[in-house]
C-alpha cells in the first residue's frame, strides 16, 4: 500500500494543531505546504474552511483549494481573493442562490458573477484547473462561453452531472475550450454523442464515468485524440444513475475506436467480458493498466498489463489502494468485501507475508480513508470478522493488536465529535464493539467510555429500547462502570447515567438476566457503599439508587441463590429512605416490607459495610417502620457471624434493639422483630 511520506505526515501534524487551535502560526509557508495543510485540514472537517478567514496571511501562499465537500458562505467566497489560486474546486452553491442571484431563474445562482467576486486577476489569468461538483443546472444561461473567457488559461474542467443539449450540445462546449488536458464529464446527462472532441487536441485524460451513450458512433472521434493518454469510462452508482453494467468497451470495440497512444484504462463496474478486454488489448498495444475492478474480468490473467482486479492477493491490494487515492467508495468496500472473504475463507491458502500485508492494509484503510463509509466498513470487517479471534490472527500480530484497537478506537472518536450523521444500524454497531472491544482489553475501559458518551447524544428512544435490551452491551456496561468507579469519577457518574437510562427501556428478561447471570446487584452494592460511606463524591447516587431499584423489581427472595442479592439491594433501599435520598418513599417503603415477609437466614454481607448500614438506620430521623424492620433482621444475620462484631459494638446493637422494642413509636412487628434479635443475642451468649 501508498503509505505516506514524511511530508504527508507532517501536513497531517500541522493541520490537527489548527484544527485544534492549539497551533502557534507567526510563520509563513511555501505554496506546496499550504497546499498540503490546508487539504488535510478540510480533510478532519469541511467546516474548517472558516480558519482560511482566519489564517488568510498566514496562508497566503495557498494556490489549490478543493471546497467540494464545504459548504462555503458568502465571507467565505469573497475571502478567496486573499489567495492566488491556480486550481478551484467546488461543492454544492445552491445555498448561495440568495447571495449570487441567477437573474431569470429564481432557485439559480450566477456562477460568473460570484466567480468575478471570488478571485482575484491574478487567480483568474493563472487557473488551470475549475471544478464543479454541484447542480450545473442552477448555473445561468451561457455560464460556459464566459467562464471561457473569464480563465483563459484553463487545462482542467471538472463538471459532475452535466446536461449536453441544444443549449449547450457537446461540440459547442468543446468548442470554448480548446486547451483542456483533462476533462471530467461523469455523471453526464442527454450526452448522445462525443461529436466535437476532436477540437480538445491537447486532452490527456477524459473522465465519463458513468456516462455512455447510446449512440455507437458517437464514441468514433475518439480515435482522433493523438494524446491520450488516460480514460476513465468505469460505472457506479450516481445522482441521475444507478446502472452499473454499462458496456463501454464493447460500444468502443463496435465503434472500431483506436487511441494509439493509450496508456490506462478505467473499466470498472461495466459490463465487460474477458475476450472483449483482450480483443481492446489488441487494439491499444501501448495500453499498461486496466482497473477492471466488480467486472466479470475480476479472475482474469494478463501478463502484459497491469490488470487491478481480484485475481490475485497483490492485485486486490492494488485495486484498494487505487480505489482509496482516487476516492472511489463504492470500489474499496468492493475491494474490502474480497479481502475479508479470503480472511475468512480461504485464510489457510494464504501465507503469512499475505495474510500480515493483508492485515496491515485495513489498518491503513483506517488511518488513511477520507469518508466515513470507509471508515466505518474497515471497522465492521476488523470487528465482525471471525479471523481476528483466532490463534492465527493473535500469532501474526501479537505486538500489534493493542495498537489496533486504539486505531479502531481512535476512528469512532473522530466519527463521532466531528458530529456525523450515523445510520441507526451504524450507531448500534458502534455502540455494541465499543463495549466488546473495552470488555475484551481492560486498558481501554476509559477510551471505550468517552466513545459511549459521545454516541449517546446521537441515540433516539427506539435505540435506548434496542440496547437497554442488548444483554451483551447492557452487562458491558456495568463492567465498564465498576472498572472506572474508584480512579475516573467523571467518567463514572457519566456512565452510570447512560445505564439509567439504557434500564428504562429494559425488558424484566434482560432485568433478570443482569441480577442471575452479571453480578449487578453486586456491583452496584459495593459503588453505592463506598460512595455512601468512604467517598466525598456523592453525584452518582441518585442513578446508582435508580439501578437498584429497576434490579430491585425482579429479586426472587425466595430463590436461595438470591436471598443475598436481595439483602444487598434492601441495604441500598434502607440507605436510601434514612438519607432521604429518594423521592419515591412509598414505593420503596413498600418493597422493604415485601422483602421482610419473605426473609429468612442468609449468608453475613461484607462486615464493614453491613455496620455502616445498621447505623445509618437506625441513626436517622428517617426512617421508617419497614426500614427499621430491615435494619433488625440484618442484625440477626449478622450476629451469627463468629468474629464479625466488637463488645462495644454488641453491646450498641442490643441497646438498640431494646430501645426499638421499647418505643411505641414503631408498629408492632418492628417491635416484635426487636424482640427477636434480642432472644437470638441471648441464644448466642448461652453457647
Amino acid at each position: 500500500m501508498l503509505f505516506p511520506s514524511l511530508f504527508q505526515l507532517t501536513a497531517k501534524s500541522v493541520a490537527q494543531e489548527i484544527h485544534n487551535g492549539k497551533f502557534p502560526f507567526d510563520f509563513n509557508l511555501d505554496s506546496k505546504s499550504n497546499n498540503a495543510v490546508v487539504r488535510e485540514l478540510l480533510k478532519l472537517d469541511p467546516k474548517n474552511i472558516e480558519k482560511l478567514k482566519t489564517y488568510k496571511y498566514q496562508l497566503s501562499r495557498l494556490t489549490e483549494l478543493d471546497l467540494s465537500k464545504c459548504q462555503i458562505d458568502e465571507e467565505g467566497i469573497l475571502n478567496l481573493k486573499n489567495f492566488t489560486l491556480n486550481s478551484l474546486e467546488f461543492g454544492d452553491l445552491y445555498h448561495l442562490k440568495m447571495k449570487f442571484p441567477h437573474p431569470i431563474y429564481i432557485y439559480g445562482v450566477d456562477i460568473v458573477s460570484l466567480l468575478e467576486r471570488a478571485l482575484n486577476t491574478n487567480s483568474r489569468k493563472m487557473m488551470v484547473h475549475l471544478g464543479f461538483s454541484g447542480e450545473e443546472e442552477l448555473f445561468m444561461f451561457g455560464w460556459e462561453e464566459k467562464i471561457s473567457e473569464l480563465f483563459p488559461s484553463l487545462q482542467s474542467l471538472k463538471i459532475i452531472s452535466k446536461r449536453f443539449n441544444e443549449r449547450c450540445p457537446f461540440s459547442s462546449f468543446c468548442n470554448l475550450f480548446p486547451n483542456l488536458r483533462v476533462l471530467d464529464i461523469s455523471y453526464a446527462r442527454d450526452l448522445s454523442t462525443l461529436n466535437g472532441i476532436k477540437n480538445l487536441r491537447n486532452l490527456q485524460k477524459l473522465v465519463m464515468r458513468n456516462a455512455g451513450i447510446g449512440n455507437i458512433d458517437g464514441y468514433k472521434e475518439l480515435s482522433e485524440l493523438t494524446n491520450l493518454r488516460f480514460l476513465d469510462v468505469s460505472g457506479e452508482h450516481g445522482p441521475y444513475r444507478s446502472n452499473d453494467s454499462i458496456r463501454v468497451i464493447g460500444s468502443l470495440l463496435a465503434a472500431e475506436v483506436r487511441m494509439q497512444n493509450l496508456e490506462f484504462l478505467d473499466c470498472s463496474r461495466t459490463s465487460v467480458d474477458d475476450h472483449e478486454l483482450r480483443k481492446f488489448l489488441e487494439h491499444h498495444p501501448k495500453l499498461q493498466t486496466v482497473v477492471a475492478i466488480s467486472t466479470r474480468c475480476c479472475d482474469s490473467y494478463m501478463p502484459t498489463i497491469n490488470l487491478l482486479n481480484f485475481l490475485t492477493t497483490d492485485s486486490t491490494l492494488k485495486s484498494l489502494e487505487y480505489a482509496l487515492t482516487n476516492g472511489r467508495d463504492q470500489l474499496a468496500q468492493n475491494c474490502m468485501m474480497v479481502i475479508i472473504y479470503r480472511i475468512e475463507h480461504i485464510d489457510e491458502q494464504l501465507n503469512d507475508y499475505e495474510m500480515n500485508k493483508l492485515l496491515k492494509t485495513f489498518c491503513y484503510v483506517l488511518r488513511e480513508a477520507k469518508t466515513e463509509r470507509i471508515r466505518l466498513a474497515a471497522i465492521r470487517c476488523f470487528t465482525e470478522s471471525s479471523f481476528f479471534k483466532t490463534e492465527r490472527f493473535s500469532t501474526l500480530l501479537s505486538l500489534k493488536i493493542r495498537g489496533i484497537v486504539e486505531l479502531i478506537f481512535k476512528q469512532i472518536i473522530e466519527l463521532l465529535i466531528m458530529g456525523k450523521t450515523l445510520q441507526r444500524r451504524h450507531l448500534n454497531f458502534i455502540i455494541e464493539k465499543t463495549v466488546e472491544l473495552s470488555c475484551q482489553y481492560s486498558g481501554h475501559f476509559r477510551k471505550g467510555a468517552f466513545i459511549l458518551i459521545e454516541a449517546n447524544r446521537f441515540m433516539g428512544v427506539d435505540q435506548y429500547k434496542v440496547m437497554g435490551n442488548n444483554k451483551k452491551v447492557v452487562k458491558g456496561l456495568f463492567k465498564i462502570a465498576h472498572a472506572l468507579f474508584k480512579t475516573e469519577t467523571l467518567l463514572y457518574h457519566q456512565i452510570i447515567e447512560l445505564i439509567v437510562r439504557y434500564l428504562s427501556e429494559a425488558a424484566e428478561d434482560t432485568l433478570r438476566y443482569l441480577v442471575s447471570d452479571c453480578e449487578s446487584v453486586e456491583k452496584c452494592y459495593e459503588q453505592f457503599m463506598i460512595i455512601m460511606f468512604l467517598s466525598p463524591a456523592k453525584g452518582s447516587l441518585k442513578n446508582l439508587s435508580q439501578i437498584v431499584l429497576e434490579l430491585t423489581t425482579v429479586i426472587n427472595p425466595n430463590d436461595p441463590e438470591e436471598k443475598t442479592k436481595a439483602i444487598m439491594a434492601c441495604s441500598v433501599l434502607s440507605i436510601l429512605l434514612a438519607k432521604n435520598l429518594v423521592k419515591k418513599r412509598e414505593y420503596v417503603n413498600t418493597l422493604l416490607e415485601e422483602f421482610n415477609d419473605s426473609w429468612g437466614r442468609s449468608n453475613i454481607l461484607d462486615g464493614q459495610y453491613t455496620t455502616y448500614v445498621l447505623n445509618a438506620i437506625f441513626t436517622s430521623e428517617y426512617s421508617t417502620d419497614a426500614s427499621i424492620r430491615f435494619g433488625l433482621i440484618l442484625m440477626t444475620t449478622f450476629i451469627h457471624a463468629k468474629g464479625c462484631t466488637s463488645k462495644e459494638y454488641w453491646n450498641w446493637m442490643r441497646e438498640t434493639s431494646a430501645g426499638i422494642r421499647n418505643n411505641e413509636k414503631w408498629k408492632k412487628n418492628t417491635r416484635q422483630s426487636a424482640s427477636s434479635v434480642l432472644y437470638e443475642m441471648r441464644m448466642v451468649n448461652m453457647k
